[in-house]
């Protein structure tokens, strides 16, 4: 029994291995290379959308694997138990290999794309690593680098610091993101749970599994993105000739985030007071609403944000940053759940809204001071011209950023 138990965890664990070197490597790389098929600035209308397509499509999935699992694991039975997992792992794993032959397919419709002679994830940590130990090593010098990242000109040439340099102050505005994840990631977990202490039957002929509840979420977001993309931006565009920047959409979606947490929260102190399986799962929409709103508003704008201003050598690097925040937002969970710090779950709730709305203060001071690419005219840290290889010329880390310049994007 003992063997077995081991051999069990053995294969879960691998398991669990594959499914995220698989989902990383996927997502990390899948966003890029649709949005390589656009010719920028010429096409960036048509990037937007399809950045607003590939929220869609993945928003689909989510739906289904939220509704399909639940209905084979209740209605097959195998082994003599009436919970069939096993047929649900079978029916995701068949959707992965069909997905995965309708991708392959579609790799001849590719645009070719010319691949990098080195590793380029190698290349930035070797260049950031190379830069912290001069600055270590030459600390005590009199005449030293505006910006640290110099330190790396005696190895590396001007044009690839300057990437890097752009990618650092990208993964500096994403600081705040784990929070917002961390939020999104509670309706598997904590959302779920509320749903169970709630009365799950919308009428005589529907009754949901409370793990099915959360589809409410996806089923917004698809409305809500085509209604916004096709309707809302064009009459915004047209009748006030306003566009919202993608700095501002990711602000306003942090906040609808943080109120949708402290929404769940008034439910939560609602359902304490009520008689138990009383109060309606219908009550959890406004929430559902708010969050799928902050989604909409900040994931889209953000990603496409993150794409658009990385550089052309490292926007699966840059996504793969903005994914990776995901994992993080996973882990922030995870720790507050083992540290036991609230008695009950409203006040977790309120907890989680509080330091959202914190995130989101400390968002906008980053954003603040942020500038566009396209709104600074001349975006690199130093140019040929104007550096040399010699470490005892610097330039500063960027030009000023004038008044106008940052009322342009807030």
């Amino acid at each position: 029994m003992t063997v077995f138990c081991h051999l069990f965890s053995f294969l879960v664990s691998t398991s669990l291995l594959f499914i995220a070197v698989g989902n990383g490597s996927t997502r990390a790389c899948v966003a890029s290379l649709g949005a390589l098929q656009f010719q920028v600035p010429e096409q960036a209308k048509q990037l937007a959308e399809y950045f607003s397509l590939y929220y869609f499509v993945y928003y689909m999935g989510i739906f289904l694997s939220k509704i399909l699992p639940p209905m084979v694991r209740a209605n097959v039975q195998c082994f003599n138990k009436s919970d069939c997992y096993p047929a649900v792992f079978g029916t995701l794993a068949s959707s992965f290999f069909l997905g995965w032959i309708i991708f392959s397919f579609g790799k001849f419709f590719f645009k070719s794309e010319k691949l990098a002679e080195e590793n380029i994830l190698l290349k930035f940590y070797g260049c950031v690593k190379h830069a912290l130990a001069k600055k270590w090593c030459k600390k005590s010098l009199a005449k030293r680098p505006n910006y640290w990242l110099h330190y790396a000109l005696d190895k590396y040439d001007d044009s690839f610091v300057n990437e890097v340099a752009k990618v650092l102050k990208l993964a500096k505005l994403f600081l705040p993101l784990p929070l917002y994840f961390a939020l999104l990631a509670q309706q598997d977990s904590s959302w779920t749970f509320q749903a169970s202490l709630m009365n799950t039957t919308l009428s005589s002929a529907i009754k949901l599994q409370p793990d099915q509840a959360k589809a409410i979420g996806p089923v917004f977001l698809f409305i809500l993105i085509p209604f916004t993309q096709y309707i809302v931006k064009p009459i915004l565009l047209k009748l006030c000739n306003y566009d919202m920047k993608p700095l501002q959409s990711v602000a306003l979606g942090a906040l609808f985030s943080a109120l949708s947490f402290i929404c769940a929260a008034l439910l939560q102190k609602y359902i304490y007071l009520q008689p138990p399986k009383s109060v309606n799962v219908s009550w959890q929409i406004p929430q559902f609403l708010l969050l799928m709103l902050g989604e909409l508003l900040l994931s889209i704008p953000g990603l496409q944000f993150a794409f658009t201003q990385a550089p052309p050598s490292m926007k699966s690097v840059v996504t793969a940053a903005w994914f990776l925040n995901n994992a993080f937002g996973n882990l922030i969970v995870v720790l507050f759940k083992e540290l036991a710090l609230f008695n009950n779950q409203s006040d977790e709730f309120f907890f989680y809204g509080i330091i959202m709305f914190i995130g989101l203060m400390v968002y906008i001071f980053l954003a603040y001071d942020y500038v566009l690419q396209e709104r600074l005219g001349h975006h690199l840290l130093l140019t040929a011209t104007e550096a040399t290889p010699l470490q005892d010329t610097f330039k500063d880390e960027l030009p000023s950023t004038s008044k106008s310049n940052k009322e342009e994007i807030f």
